[in-house]
């Protein structure tokens, strides 16, 4: 089912099987940056994402459901730098939600979640990938989707230059590259997610 507007978010049975857009902006400020030392500050950044959630889960050795989600669609961009992040669709993007207390769907919130995801950044004409997984984790969500809610990674994360790597958007391995550029905040890089978009399905 999708998540409709109309559903009670705080109910931990319309996590499994569901699917929802929510616009997101960027807490405190984005900084990009490159291997030559350069610095290029992204106060403006704003964006949307979509998730979509398994139909079943699985119960833990210590009683405690969990599902996998998958991003379907990030996006980021600044106005006044020209920065366009996007997800690579050559990479999983899942991550997982479990929850805090053990028992069936109905435990399934209040739930940390966890994403991996590899991102293409596009700027000043140029495409820059991750190969490593930029983690980002909410902890003790209460709805789904979790409006008003901070996700945040606490390392940089750093990026190669497509054109320099084997496999292009594919490749896994740096090889002889060398990064790039590192995407950073001045103490935690956090993505809050700010609305639900409605999306029709029909």
């Amino acid at each position: 089912m999708t998540v409709d507007a109309a559903l009670d978010r705080s109910d931990p049975l319309v996590v499994p099987n569901s699917q929802h857009h929510v616009g997101l902006s960027i807490r405190g400020q984005l900084t990009v940056l490159f291997s030559d030392g350069e610095t290029l500050d992204c106060a403006d950044v704003k964006g949307l994402s979509a998730v979509r959630s398994a139909q079943d889960f699985t119960t833990l050795p210590d009683g405690r459901p969990q599902i996998a989600v998958t991003r379907l669609m990030t996006h980021f961009h600044s106005n006044e730098t020209g920065l366009l992040i996007q997800q690579n669709p050559a990479r999983p993007n899942l991550g997982i939600l479990t929850g805090l207390q053990s028992g069936g769907a109905e435990a399934l919130l209040p739930a940390d979640v966890v994403f991996e995801q590899y991102l293409i950044i596009s700027l000043r004409g140029r495409l820059y990938l991750n190969l490593d997984p930029l983690l980002m984790e909410a902890k003790a969500i209460t709805t789904f989707p979790p409006v008003g809610t901070t996700f945040l990674s606490r390392t940089p994360t750093t990026f190669y230059d497509v054109t320099e790597l084997e496999g292009g958007l594919h490749a896994t391995e740096p090889g002889s590259a060398k990064p790039r550029l590192a995407l950073a905040s001045t103490s935690v890089c956090g993505s809050h997610v700010t609305h639900e978009i409605d999306v029709p399905t029909d």
